[in-house]
């Protein structure tokens, strides 16, 4: 029930957003998220796949960084989705790097998948090396290019700032580009929370 003031203001919020067509209103939340979508329609029935570095300074004890997959509707919208894996029974609290992957099918009726990271209460959060495959034949699986993926363009678009599908700004958080210790590369994403105390 904590969740619920929450999710009215991000109700609030896209209503706004839709009405005005502009920036979402800076929102209160507990966690950031960033994100992207894809139309995988092609490959109805096969298996996805996606990894992704993950590693977490936690603020407090409830802190965590986790990805995420959906499928999702083709038009998108709040929680348009019918499946979804988000690592709420493996978050990450780790300070060194390690390698995560998250599976699922694309469905026929969702055939859009959703995927990105997600921060959870205060700290800094870092990302690296996502990569999105596709089980074409039975154990081989072809790559799709991630736009951004590796993180090591000089903003981090196209990832978008988002929450239960649709786009918001969270008061607080922020994501930047850093090149202070990636995973691969020069760059990794750095989610930084400041929320403040209940």
């Amino acid at each position: 029930m904590k969740q619920l003031p929450v999710l009215i203001l991000l109700l609030f919020a896209c209503s706004l957003c839709a009405q005005n067509d502009a920036e979402p209103p800076l929102t209160p939340s507990v966690f950031s998220v960033w994100s992207q979508r894809m139309d995988l329609s092609a490959y109805i029935g096969k298996k996805y796949r996606l990894t992704v570095a993950i590693r977490a300074l936690p603020g407090n004890q409830e802190a965590f960084a986790v990805a995420f997959i959906r499928n999702e509707v083709p038009e998108g919208g709040l929680r348009a989705w019918t499946f979804m894996d988000n690592m709420m029974d493996r978050p990450v609290r780790d300070s060194t790097w390690k390698t995560y992957t998250l599976e699922y099918s694309v469905d026929k009726n969702a055939p859009w998948i959703g995927f990105g990271v997600l921060a959870y209460s205060n700290g800094q959060f870092f990302y690296d090396d996502m990569h999105l495959s596709i089980e074409k034949e039975a154990g081989e699986w072809t790559e799709l290019p991630v736009p951004n993926g590796n993180f090591e363009n000089d903003e981090i678009d196209p990832w978008q700032q988002t929450a239960q599908g649709v786009p918001v700004r969270v008061l607080g958080a922020k994501a930047i580009a850093d090149s202070r210790a990636p995973f691969e590369g020069k760059q990794c994403l750095m989610i930084e929370n400041r929320f403040l105390k209940k």
